[in-house]
């Protein structure tokens, strides 16, 4: 799915200076909006597990098969021999999954281990029974301004990053001096090894949320996942979608693409049903002790 907006926007970024249609415009507008989705997409999660100091709320297969979709990407990308930039965003994707899958391992095992260490000499200390009751006390205190308290306005926490990511696809496209497409571009296709590595990162990225949405269903509840992750994730294949369509409409595009409009939709889809999730249980999120 990546792969294939990259190879796209290369192939916007090599055509002569024409006039833009307006289509193309905001066909243009709309994949750098979703590239910009992308390079943010993982950072409200790592914030989140940052913030609890846990990654429980996130699944491990979910963040493992996401690494693999990218991985095939990157290597499609190589193989494809696109331009250095998109090899360069393939790579950063790579390195914010191995972010992810590091903090995942950290606050699960190492971060845990040595809490419950500290918490085991606090518990022999013979410094009486008013410390821990303080500590308790304090640390429940900054436990609550580190969840975000429920008087932070929506606007804050959700609108105002979506608008500033908005923001930054249309002023990147209009500043990184994009070349308009002309209405017969270029239809030479990916090699078909490229394009097999293209196909399988869609599947992958189409399958990992279903570990996701899993866990939640078992948990009942969505408690250490961040609702701007999956609001990135619905902006960024909405805008993806959205580019192919505007950029042209006739049949013969629309097949050559389906496969990457079909994966794209299909992940909104399981995005909705974590978002129902969040609704359903939003009410059983653990007491912070």
């Amino acid at each position: 799915m990546v792969l294939a907006l990259l190879h796209m926007l290369s192939q916007e970024i090599t055509q002569p200076d024409t006039p833009i249609p307006l289509r193309v415009q905001i066909s243009g507008v709309m994949g750098s909006t979703s590239l910009a989705c992308w390079i943010v997409l993982l950072m409200p999660q790592l914030i989140e597990q940052w913030r609890l100091k846990s990654a429980d709320g996130i699944a491990i297969g979910f963040i493992s098969i996401w690494f693999l979709g990218d991985v095939f990407n990157l290597i499609g990308a190589v193989w494809a021999g696109l331009l250095p930039e998109v090899i360069f965003l393939a790579v950063w994707f790579c390195i914010a999954d191995f972010m992810m899958i590091a903090s995942y391992f950290y606050y699960t095992y190492i971060y845990q281990k040595h809490h419950h260490k500290k918490q085991r000499r606090r518990t022999n200390s013979t410094e009486g029974e008013e410390r821990p009751l303080l500590h308790r006390r304090r640390s429940s205190t900054l436990t609550d301004i580190a969840l975000e308290p429920e008087y932070h306005s929506v606007f804050v926490r959700y609108v105002l990053p979506i608008l500033f990511v908005l923001g930054c696809g249309i002023v990147g496209f209009y500043l990184g001096g994009s070349k308009a497409n002309d209405d017969t571009p270029s239809e030479e296709p990916i090699a078909v090894g490229p394009q097999i590595m293209g196909y399988c990162s869609a599947v992958l990225y189409l399958g990992a949320r279903i570990p996701q949405i899993i866990q939640n269903y078992r948990r009942k509840s969505v408690y250490g996942l961040s609702l701007l992750f999956f609001l990135f994730s619905v902006l960024g294949n909405l805008t993806y979608a959205g580019q192919i369509l505007f950029y042209r409409s006739d049949s013969k595009y629309i097949l050559l693409n389906l496969s990457w409009l079909l994966g794209s939709l299909g992940t909104i889809f399981e995005d909705s049903l974590i978002f129902l999730q969040f609704y359903i249980y939003r009410q059983n999120e653990p007491v912070v002790e």
